[in-house]
Order: C-alpha cells, then structure tokens, then sequence
C-alpha cells in the first residue's frame, strides 16, 4: 500500500467509523483486521480483537453521543499515519464509570494507525483525560 492510501483509510476510519457515525461499526469490519490491538490512554493492557473493541468503542461514545471532532493535522510514512483532533461534546450518558454531569468538554486528541495490507492492524490513542475530568467537575 501506498502512503496515500494508507492515509486515505485513516481518513475514511476518521470519518465514517466514528462512533456516532451511522453504521461504523460496518466500517471497521471493513478497515480493521480480526485481531487489531487498540492501546488507549497508555492503559497498561491493550485491548485486542475487533469484537472486544466495538464493544469498548461504544461505551465511550455512549458517555458523548453528540460529540464532534474536528481535523486539525494529519502525517503520513510507511505504514503508520498519526492525526490530530479537537473533540467537543456533552457529557449526557455515563462515560468510563462517570455519571452524566451535563457539561460541555473540550479536549485535543492524536490518533496514530498501522496499516498492514489495507487494514488497521494497531491503533494508538491518547487524549488528555486530566484536562477532561477537570472540565466535567470530576476532579479540581
């Protein structure tokens, strides 16, 4: 696969498999292989197999189900593509154990996916989820 390519799928994962995309759960049976590792907020475990990580994927989106991101850069070598977001949305469902509080959150995000053979294979994320608790008046 060509590093355009490879981008173009990160990008098509970006936008259509979101998870208050309708039907992007049908997008990442398309663009992740069986058994694609997701390392989240550097938890120590990944989270490994498609199945196990649209289960994990929308209890989060659960928490934001209005939430909105928006591309603010994207890079691209070999295999690997990294993005950068901004993600804004409303805390109304329960989000990682948190009670709905209501409030609006703002956070910046990167993302950075393996492609092997035209398929997310790994996938990386980090936000800052101190800045985020401190917005929803978990922490002070």
């Amino acid at each position: 696969m060509s590093v355009e390519q490879n981008k173009a799928i990160a990008l098509r994962f970006m936008n259509q498999g979101w998870g208050t995309c309708l039907g992007w759960q049908t997008v990442w049976d398309e663009l992740m292989t069986p058994d694609v590792t997701y390392h989240f907020n550097s938890e120590p475990e990944p989270i490994v197999g498609l199945g196990d990580n649209k289960i994990f994927n929308s209890a989060l989106f659960e928490g934001f189900p209005n939430i909105e991101h928006t591309l603010e850069s994207v890079v691209a070598e070999d295999d690997k593509v990294v993005y950068r977001t901004v993600l804004r949305g409303t805390h109304t469902g329960e989000f990682l154990g948190i009670p709905p509080t209501g409030k609006v959150a703002e956070i910046s995000d990167f993302t950075m996916l393996k492609i092997t053979g035209g398929r997310i294979s790994e996938w990386w994320y980090d936000c800052n989820l101190l800045a985020l608790m401190k917005q929803l008046g978990v922490i002070s």
